[in-house]
């Protein structure tokens, strides 16, 4: 990506240590790895949003295709009989035939 050799890395840390001097260098040091982790914490939560809303969109899709698909019945109030009703009903002789 950066391409960056062996002398022109060593160039790199001559500079940053003439720079900062060998005090701040590990504080310096420390708050590049705050920023590296707060950045990827930021990321998974993202990520993770992101799969939430995809998972959401997915329920709602899936709900929606099956109702779509479903007929919607209504039974009318005097047409609705118990479980008792119907297994106590005499079958009818003309459904053998």
């Amino acid at each position: 990506m950066f391409d960056v050799g062996g002398g022109e890395l060593i160039l790199i840390l001559l500079v940053i240590l003439l720079l900062f001097g060998p005090k701040k260098i590990p504080e310096f040091a420390q708050q590049v790895g705050r920023g590296i982790r707060q950045f990827r914490k930021a990321q998974e939560d993202l990520t993770q949003q992101i799969r939430d809303i995809s998972a959401d969109v997915a329920v709602r899709d899936a709900s929606t295709n099956i109702s779509a698909k479903l007929p919607v019945v209504i039974t009318p109030p005097d047409e609705i009989v118990s479980r008792s009703q119907v297994d106590d009903a005499e079958p009818d002789k003309t459904d053998l035939q």
